[in-house]
């Protein structure tokens, strides 16, 4: 096997949540802090992106990494699932599968 057999599939989901009661940005940081812990105890990396200066809405991107799409697929499940749970409200999700090849040489 060689390193152009080698296919590496990136998953990100971008969730937009709704922090209704939020009036300030410490009203928000240790919610948000919570959910970021609790996927980055399950393996995934976790980033706030987009605006900040909504005090109300938070935009949290996630992203998994494997040697196959199936995987990358369920794993975006389970961080829908981790957020569809959550105390908060979910505006809207969105997510991609990238595929990378490794040229040789």
């Amino acid at each position: 096997m060689a390193l152009d057999d080698v296919r590496t599939y990136t998953g990100t989901l971008v969730a937009d949540i709704v922090l209704p009661w939020a009036r300030g940005l410490k009203d928000r940081r240790g919610p948000l802090r919570t959910i970021v812990k609790k996927l980055q105890n399950n393996d995934f990396a976790v980033s706030q992106v987009g605006p900040t200066d909504f005090i109300q809405r938070a935009f949290l991107a996630v992203a998994t990494v494997s040697g196959t799409e199936s995987v990358v697929e369920e794993r975006l499940d389970a961080v829908e699932r981790i957020l569809f749970a959550s105390d908060f409200e979910i505006a809207s999700v969105s997510r991609s599968i990238q595929v990378d090849t490794f040229p040789s040489g």
